[in-house]
């Protein structure tokens, strides 16, 4: 990459602390930037802040859930691609939300990182 090219900016948006640390640490080790919401209402606040080239959404989160965050970034004009994570299998999740990608939980972090270089280029 180029220094004078920024880092592309991850927003992680998931409701269990651990979770979000693990996404946190492997992004940034792999280079990326990051920023964490806990929900889909903490996540839209942020957006503006953010900037973020790329969204990993949790689905099912207190407060705003992943699913009504979508709806409402759009809504919003945000074109940012949006990466899914959720337990259901990719043909339930693709059958809630028209999102750009799903990993269905587990997953490896080299499936985290592939998935969002692509979402990227």
């Amino acid at each position: 990459m180029d220094s004078r090219e920024r880092p592309t900016v991850v927003l992680v948006v998931d409701d269990d602390p651990a979770v979000l640390r693990l996404l946190t640490l492997t992004l940034r080790l792999a280079g990326y930037e990051v920023c964490v919401a806990s929900n889909g209402s903490e996540a839209l606040l942020s957006m503006g802040d953010c900037s973020p080239d790329v969204i990993v959404l949790d689905m099912q989160m207190p407060v705003m859930d992943g699913t009504t965050f979508y709806k409402r970034l759009r809504e919003g004009g945000w074109r940012a691609p949006v990466l899914v994570l959720t337990a259901l299998s990719r043909s339930e999740a693709s059958a809630t939300l028209l999102a750009q990608g799903y990993l269905v939980k587990p997953f490896l972090p080299d499936e985290l990182i592939a998935q969002i270089e692509t979402l990227a280029a």
